[in-house]
């Protein structure tokens, strides 16, 4: 059996075994060596592409929730009022105080005319004469016919004073008497009526002496020597000179001395507006000239339709360097009063609906509030509703702010 063991532990070698030799142990070593250094190198070029891939993961990760809990930052400031002295600007047209269309009350020729635009005139002035021989003619025939009147009286009251007479001693009867004194107030009255006519007549004939009715500048002249002209409108065979005029007019005289301005004051500010309060009119045409003026009247009651108050300032005009029919604005001084509230112009937000502001509450938290806007001026708006004094407003919001965010505030203006 121990023969038998041993060959069988030998070495059995056959034709066709071709296995290779045992390796030695230092073989084995550097195979063991080399594996591990192929390891660390590919687990080096896993590292340099993973972790800084995992850095940045997490640098954006820290970034959005950064931006997550950072707050807006607004600029706000403070609701105050106008202490400024309040008033209103409106515009209006410079006009003369009086104009007046100068008609023909006398039909005829004109003989002469005395004056052209721009003429200054006297009250009472002597413009034109007319020629009027039909008329001149019926005073006189006017005349003939007092006189013939006359005469009719003067009898019937002598007569009656001899009829009175005899009527006292019996001699004529009362009828007869009654019909003397009948007799002489008919005389009477037909007196009265032909000096009547005859003042009528020399009232017209005084009309061929065409007047200035006041003190002016002639602004239109539409006749000249020999036009055919008649009674108001009219006129033929005109010639005008200057724009504006009434049709038919011989000429239009304006006073210039005192200039009137007609302005419409709003509802808002038409309860301070008073007579003799002061006003100041300026004029863009003439820069740095001003006039001082005052209310001279207004209509008492509001347009039905605009809801304004129509309103006539009177200035004096003693340069005349101001015209009539000049564009001009008036500042009206509006008293005392409670000064209005104000906020800037970038404070505003108009988005489609009524404006609004941006309040910021003591929690740093917006909420946007519908106001009510007065006038504007400029850079500074009036609110005369939805706002309280001292509250805080948001400069220049934000398109993408919403309502109830929270916010860091800084101050503004």
């Amino acid at each position: 059996m121990s023969a038998v063991s041993e060959i069988l532990d030998q070495p059995h070698h056959s034709e066709g075994d071709h296995r290779p030799t045992p390796r030695s142990p230092r073989r084995r070593r550097v195979r063991v060596l080399g594996g591990a250094i192929a390891g660390g190198v590919l687990a080096a070029i896993l590292l340099m592409g993973i972790v800084p891939r995992v850095a940045q993961q997490h640098r954006l990760t820290a970034a959005a929730a950064a931006v997550g809990v950072t707050l807006p930052t607004v600029s706000v400031t403070t609701v105050t009022r106008d202490t400024s002295p309040s008033s209103v600007s409106l515009p209006g047209a410079l006009t003369a105080v009086q104009t007046a269309a100068i008609y023909a009350r006398t039909p005829g020729y004109v003989r002469r005319r005395l004056v052209d635009i721009g003429s200054r005139v006297r009250a009472g002035q002597l413009l034109a004469d007319i020629d009027a021989p039909d008329l001149d003619h019926q005073v006189a025939q006017a005349r003939g016919a007092v006189a013939q009147m006359r005469a009719a009286r003067e009898l019937a009251q002598a007569n009656l004073v001899r009829w009175q007479a005899l009527a006292a001693d019996s001699a004529v009867t009362a009828q007869e008497l009654d019909q003397m004194q009948a007799a002489f107030d008919e005389a009477v009255a037909n007196l009265n009526a032909a000096e009547a006519n005859l003042q009528r007549l020399m009232q017209l004939q005084a009309y061929e002496r065409v007047l200035a009715p006041f003190a002016g500048v002639i602004t239109a002249r539409n006749v000249d020597r020999g036009a055919l002209v008649g009674p108001a409108g009219g006129v033929s065979e005109t010639m005008p000179a200057g724009n504006g005029s009434a049709p038919g007019s011989l000429f239009t005289v304006a006073q210039t001395d005192t200039l009137s301005v007609y302005v419409t004051v709003p509802e808002d500010y038409a309860a301070a507006v008073a007579i003799g309060k002061a006003a100041v009119v300026t004029v863009p045409a003439l820069p740095g000239d001003t006039l001082r003026g005052r209310v001279a009247r207004t209509a008492g009651a509001l347009d039905a339709t605009a809801r304004t108050l129509l309103t006539e300032v009177r200035v004096a005009n003693s340069t005349g360097a101001f015209l009539p029919g000049m564009y001009a604005q008036v500042g009206l001084a509006l008293g005392p009063g409670t000064p209005p509230l104000r906020v800037p112009a970038t404070g505003l937000v108009i988005r489609g609906g009524p404006p609004q502001v941006v309040t910021v509450g003591a929690d740093s938290t917006v909420h946007y509030q519908t106001v009510t806007i007065g006038r504007d001026l400029g850079t500074w708006v009036e609110v005369t509703g939805g706002l309280a004094q001292g509250v805080h407003i948001v400069i220049n919001p934000a398109a993408d702010l919403q309502d109830g965010a929270r916010v860091r505030v800084t101050t503004g203006r």
